[in-house]
């Protein structure tokens, strides 16, 4: 094809016209073969010496939230202070510079050798940037306050662009499987689902898909006509909420905690052990994850989480009294995940997810520089990530970088905050929670004492509890399984009793039961394991 097209594009073009040049003047050729001749030697030299040409006319203007930006704002802010000293040491540039830029100043990137701080060099070699004595003493110049200057002016456009532009998040409310697929005008539809634009801060950030008849879309104010045509019912289903619970619960009524729309926030909890600095006040501030989130503004406090690395809450800000969100994020760097697969802990993990009464849950798989460096091979990993998805029916998010995740979760806990402002949110025993949409007008949810205690691997656990756990340790076991032989066979007297009614043929007692959402047969060879395992009393 190639060919023919050639051939015909030189009998309509005669010879000579192949070898015009562009607006740019620059050497154009029509052939592989042109490419070697000498004729297109001047060509070449010519585009370099136009590209060398633009290069050089070309202004230095560091990039938006990078390391040179960071530094000369900073700089430029304090040399307007009335108390300025006339220069900033390495530590005192390094703590204000870090909120306006989006790399660590002490730290690199895994991959990398550089810091946000190795543009400095670069700032002192172009003149920008002033350095004198030892210990090194930093200050701009006038050409650095004018490009300074220069920045400022340019930045409240780019906070506004980047704050705006839309991020789309997909969130299943439905029980279906619908394909959710974004349209050009950022909406998203899908079968049954519609985009609502949520705003956050008076700017349009977030997408949300709900479940609604076909054929049909919303906006943020088709939604907002749909909740206040259903806001008059909002009591009748208090009542409704409080006839499902059991009499003892219906006679502690009157501690019902109930949150009415707009009386509480949304904080975002982070697990202790997810930061590097434990209590101590200066490694916290030093910490990416605690200095990321405080630089996008976002609303979170440090907690010790029985499961998971994040969760939401809804505070009182009367009482303080907490109301877990039915969202819950495991986050896995690549090299932790590899490492959780080979001792256990990604079952065990996912596994008490499931058991803690939240219904959204999110598995933040983060990679760690080129994901090279770990000790399970990348497919190995790719696959266990879409086994979480697919068969544990878990949100997976992939991000590129620690920070990425940390922008992830703000962005999540400005559009929890959006959603759930306007909501009555009530508070229901962790036994008798019913399923939660984003529809709703009354949202029950479990307190966050609750929530701790329920996912406590210290709790004291009941015989079926530790029935599962003893079953999880026979090779082939998982706990879907584990769970559908309990529902049969309560404790492990029942089981061995069973075993010894049906004699020898004990081995295939357990090969029929079901388990899963496929509905799926445990089989004969985990039956006949199980059966040797509590009936023999040598065990090769």
């Amino acid at each position: 094809m190639l060919d023919s097209k050639l051939a015909e594009y030189r009998r309509t073009h005669p010879k000579g016209t192949d070898e015009k040049c562009n607006g740019m003047g620059t050497h154009v050729t029509t052939s592989p073969i042109a490419c070697n001749s000498s004729q297109s030697k001047p060509g070449k030299k010519e585009k370099s010496d136009i590209s060398t040409h633009v290069r050089r006319n070309k202004q230095y203007l560091p990039a938006w939230r990078s390391g040179a930006y960071a530094i000369l704002l900073t700089l430029l802010e304090e040399s307007q202070r009335p108390d300025y000293p006339g220069y900033l040491t390495r530590l005192q540039l390094q703590t204000m510079a870090q909120p306006l830029c989006d790399t660590s100043f002490r730290k690199s990137d895994s991959g990398s050798f550089y810091t946000a701080w190795s543009s400095m060099a670069g700032l002192v070699k172009r003149g920008l940037v002033l350095r004198n004595g030892s210990p090194a003493k930093f200050s701009l110049s006038d050409a650095g306050a004018a490009m300074a200057q220069q920045l400022r002016d340019g930045s409240d456009a780019c906070v506004s662009k980047h704050l705006a532009a839309p991020e789309i998040i997909s969130i299943d409310t439905s029980d279906d499987d619908s394909p959710i697929s974004e349209t050009q005008d950022g909406t998203v539809a899908g079968n049954g689902d519609v985009a609502t634009t949520l705003m956050c801060d008076n700017k349009q950030c977030l997408t949300v898909s709900a479940p609604i008849p076909m054929k049909r879309k919303a906006t943020a104010a088709n939604m907002r006509d749909y909740e206040n045509s259903h806001l008059s019912s909002v009591q009748s289903e208090k009542t409704s909420h409080r006839k499902k619970c059991s009499p003892q619960e219906q006679e502690t009524a009157d501690n019902t905690l109930i949150l009415e729309p707009g009386s509480f926030d949304v904080i975002l909890l982070v697990d202790k052990n997810e930061t590097a600095g434990g209590s101590e006040p200066r490694r916290l501030l030093e910490d990416v994850a605690v200095s990321e989130l405080s630089a996008l503004g976002t609303l979170f406090e440090l907690r010790h989480l029985k499961v998971a690395d994040f969760t939401w809450v809804c505070r009182d800000r009367v009482t303080g009294q907490e109301l877990v969100l039915p969202y819950i994020v495991e986050r896995k760097r690549m090299d932790d995940l590899a490492s959780s697969i080979r001792d256990g802990r990604f079952h065990e993990q996912k596994f008490r997810m499931k058991q803690s009464g939240l219904q959204n849950l999110i598995y933040l798989v983060e990679s760690h520089g080129d994901n090279m460096h770990t000790s399970l091979p990348l497919d190995t990993l790719n696959q266990a990530t879409i086994n979480t998805q697919v068969v544990d029916r878990f949100t997976v998010k992939t991000t590129s970088s620690h920070r990425d995740s940390m922008r992830y979760l703000s962005i999540m806990t400005r559009l929890l905050s959006s959603t759930y402002c306007n909501k009555t949110i009530v508070s229901c025993h962790h036994d008798r929670l019913p399923r939660c949409h984003i529809r709703d007008d009354l949202v029950s949810l479990m307190t966050f004492s609750e929530f701790n205690m329920a996912s406590s691997k210290t709790k004291a656990l009941k015989v079926q509890d530790v029935f599962i756990k003893q079953l999880l340790q026979l090779h082939g076991l998982s706990a879907e399984k584990a769970q559908a032989i309990v529902e049969r066979y309560p404790t492990p007297r029942v089981l061995m009793a069973a075993f010894q009614a049906e004699g020898s043929a004990g081995e295939k007692l357990l090969a029929n039961i079901r388990y899963g959402s496929l509905n799926r047969l445990i089989g004969p060879v985990i039956s006949r394991t199980i059966h040797k395992f509590y009936t023999n009393h040598l065990l090769s």
